[in-house]
């Protein structure tokens, strides 16, 4: 498997996950970048790691379902973070 299709792999279970939680704003960026990962992966790269930075990132998402923190997804979630931010590190 390419990078690029690792990218799409793991953006696609992320927006499941991010769509299940109810973070539809955090779903609708990544499935864009998931759409333009196989045109452009460098640049889409280099976007999506430029999500992991400042207040509000990538890296501050908590799932939640009924006020109640989603403590499974919450964990896969966080290993499809950071197997992301590894994939496209290697590339940009």
């Amino acid at each position: 498997m390419t990078n690029t299709q690792n990218i799409e792999k793991v953006l696609t279970r992320m927006v499941e996950l991010l769509r299940f939680g109810s973070r539809d704003d955090w779903a609708n960026a990544l499935e864009n970048c998931c759409k333009e990962v196989r045109y452009n992966p460098n640049d889409t790269a280099a976007k999506i790691l430029s999500m992991y930075g400042g207040m509000g990132s990538l890296n501050d998402i908590v799932l939640y379902k009924n006020s109640q923190p989603l403590i499974a997804e919450n964990t896969e979630f966080d290993i499809l973070r950071s197997d992301l931010y590894q994939i496209c590190h290697a590339i940009s």
